[in-house]
C-alpha cells in the first residue's frame, strides 16, 4: 500500500512539473528592449562643410616699374620688418609711354592712400562706438538684463572692426610705399639699381619669383602676412548660405589637433559661383568667412579644417535620441517603459540634430524611452530592458 501511494505521488509531482512547464511556455515572454533615460542637454543644428585657413591681413608686393629683378633670397616663412630691403631691380631707360604709365599708377596709388585714410577714420569712429556698446552690453549681461547672444554679437562687432582697421592701415602703408617706389623709378638714371622694401612687418607667405629676370611693372614678387586674426573660408551650398548670419558660432575639427577650435561668422559673400561636384553635378557655392576666436599658431595659411556652422542650439532641450522617435499618420510618438510594461506616448518634436531631437511636448525629464522599438511592442505589454 505504501509503495502504491509513493508511486502515485511521484506521478502527481511529475504531472505538476509538466503542466508548469507547459503553462510557462505558453505565457507571453517580455519583449527585450534597449532603453535610455531622457535628460535635458545641448542640441545643435549645423551646416557642415570643408574650410581653409587664411590670415585676414595680407600685403602683395609688386614690381613698381618694368625692369630686371635680381634673385630674391627671402624664403616663404621668413619674417620681415617694415622698411627692410626685400628685392632690388634695375629699370630700363623710360620712354614717354612708360613714364606716362608710371605717373598714372602713382596718381592711382595716391588716390588709394586718400580713400583708405578716410575709410580708416570712419572705421576708428565706428570702433569706438562698438567698444562703448560692447562694454554696456557686458554690464547688462552681468546683471542678467540682456541675452548672451546680444552681448556676443556686440563683441563680434568690435573684433570685426578692429580687424578691418588693421587691414586698412596695412593697405595705407602698402600704397604709400608704392608711391615712394614709383617716384624713385621716375627719377632713376639708366643702369641704377633700385631697392624694394617691405611696407609692413610680417611673415612671407609666398615668393612668386626666385631668379633674376626681366619683369613687367606690377608683376607680383612676394606676399606678406601681417598677423592679426585668422580667418576660415568655408565653402557652402547657396541653399545653406541663406541660413547663415553674422555672429553665428562655428566649430572647427579635423585640423590635426585633439580639441575643437571656435570661430564666429564675420560675413557671407554676396555672390555665388558655379562648381562641379565630384558626382558631376553643377552646384552654386558661396564662401562664408569666419574669424577664429583665439589665434592658433599651428594653423598655417591654406590649412584644411572641417567646419560646422551652428545655426541653432539649445542647452536645455529635452534631448531624445532620434532612434527612439517613430511617426505614424502624421503623429510622432515614443515608447516609454513604465515599470515592466511598455506605453505608447504621443509627442511634439522641435529642432533636431543628426542624433537627437528636441521633444517640446508630451514627455518629461527622467522618462525611460525605448531605442529602436521592435514591432512586437504593444501598449501595456511586458518588456525587459537589456544592456546593449
Amino acid at each position: 500500500m505504501l509503495k502504491f501511494v509513493r508511486r502515485r505521488l511521484g506521478w502527481i509531482i511529475t504531472a505538476i512539473v509538466v503542466v508548469g512547464f507547459i503553462v510557462i511556455s505558453i505565457l507571453p515572454k517580455p519583449v527585450e528592449v534597449e532603453a535610455v533615460v531622457v535628460r535635458r542637454g545641448l542640441i545643435q543644428t549645423a551646416i557642415t562643410a570643408e574650410g581653409r585657413i587664411r590670415l585676414s591681413n595680407r600685403v602683395l608686393i609688386t614690381l613698381p616699374s618694368t625692369g630686371t629683378v635680381s634673385r630674391i633670397t627671402i624664403e616663404p616663412g621668413d619674417s620681415v620688418v617694415a622698411g627692410q630691403v626685400i628685392a632690388t631691380y634695375t629699370p630700363p631707360q623710360l620712354d614717354g609711354r612708360q613714364r606716362d604709365e608710371l605717373l598714372a599708377r602713382r596718381d592711382a596709388a595716391l588716390a588709394l592712400v586718400k580713400d583708405a585714410e578716410e575709410r580708416l577714420r570712419g572705421l576708428e569712429s565706428l570702433l569706438r562706438q562698438a567698444q562703448t556698446r560692447s562694454r554696456r552690453y557686458s554690464n547688462l549681461l552681468q546683471q542678467r538684463a540682456l541675452a548672451r547672444e546680444q552681448a556676443e554679437a556686440a563683441e563680434t562687432d568690435v573684433e570685426r572692426l578692429q580687424a578691418d582697421a588693421t587691414a586698412s592701415s596695412s593697405r595705407i602703408a602698402a600704397a604709400k610705399d608704392e608711391v615712394r617706389a614709383i617716384s624713385a623709378a621716375l627719377m632713376a638714371t639708366p643702369g641704377q639699381r633700385l631697392t624694394i622694401t617691405a611696407p609692413v612687418s610680417g611673415i612671407v607667405f609666398r615668393r612668386f619669383e626666385d631668379m633674376e629676370r626681366p619683369l613687367a611693372a606690377g608683376s607680383p614678387l612676394l606676399e606678406i602676412g601681417t598677423g592679426g586674426q585668422q580667418e576660415v573660408v568655408i565653402d557652402v551650398l547657396s541653399t545653406d548660405a541663406v541660413k547663415v548670419t553674422e555672429g553665428m558660432k562655428v566649430q572647427l575639427d579635423g585640423w590635426g589637433g585633439d580639441f575643437t577650435i571656435l570661430a564666429r561668422v564675420r560675413r557671407v559673400e554676396p555672390a555665388a559661383r558655379t562648381k562641379i561636384s565630384a558626382l558631376g553635378v553643377e552646384e552654386k557655392r558661396v564662401d562664408v568667412i569666419a574669424v577664429i576666436d583665439t589665434v592658433q599658431p599651428k594653423l598655417g595659411d591654406g590649412y584644411k579644417v572641417d567646419a560646422s556652422i551652428i545655426t541653432w542650439e539649445n542647452d536645455r532641450a529635452l534631448a531624445v535620441p532620434l532612434s527612439a522617435v517613430r511617426r505614424e499618420n502624421g503623429q510622432s510618438f515614443v515608447w516609454v517603459v513604465d515599470g515592466t510594461t511598455s506605453r505608447r506616448v504621443n509627442v511634439s518634436v522641435g529642432r533636431r540634430s543628426s542624433l537627437m531631437v528636441d521633444v517640446v511636448k508630451g514627455l518629461s525629464e527622467g522618462a525611460t524611452v525605448i531605442l529602436h522599438p521592435p514591432d512586437q511592442l504593444v501598449d501595456g505589454g511586458d518588456v525587459a530592458i537589456v544592456t546593449p
